[in-house]
């Protein structure tokens, strides 16, 4: 298993796609298996609240097959889902503050982003998430200003994958 991890609009998502071709694995998008099942994160966050995404989050956590796994930003707060990623690799996809402006202008459909400026709420989420990032990661990749495919040939590079 490869796990991608970091702040929301790090390209999770998109690199996992990619990442998954280029190794001829299956790509699994958590968020993606979440919103099939339940609605749409956002519906999930208004009906029911943070905490019930995060239960569901977990619970889709510990079923995945192999492949590459794109986990939601939050993913990692809980112990129990920080266990799970540990019996995998994982890639932790850095995003300065700078990146991530550009990439989250005027995005609608991220609930934790709602309700205020969404740079500086961006960067509420990754002070409070930075260290557990880094604790966990087994790579760490900078992501500003490379393409995606500069990102998959790099985590390819690092785990030795070529």
């Amino acid at each position: 298993m490869i796990y991608l991890i970091g702040p929301m609009a790090s390209g999770k998502s998109t690199v996992g796609k990619s990442l998954a071709a280029a190794l001829s694995l299956p790509y699994i998008d958590t968020d993606e298996l979440i919103v099939a099942a339940h609605g749409t994160i956002a519906s999930i966050f208004a009906a029911h609240g943070e905490q019930r995404f995060r239960d569901l989050e977990q619970e889709t956590l510990t079923r995945l097959p192999e492949g590459v796994i794109a986990t939601g930003g939050g993913a990692v707060l809980r112990e129990a889902n920080r266990q799970v990623l540990a019996g995998g690799t994982v890639v932790y996809l850095e995003l300065s503050a700078a990146g991530a402006a550009a990439r989250i202008q005027g995005d609608s459909t991220r609930p934790l982003l709602a309700g205020e400026e969404a740079l500086t709420a961006w960067k509420k989420l990754l002070a409070a998430r930075k260290d557990i990032y880094e604790s966990i990661a087994d790579v760490r990749i900078l992501v500003d200003d490379k393409s995606v495919l500069q990102i998959v040939e790099e985590i390819r590079l690092r785990l030795g994958m070529m």
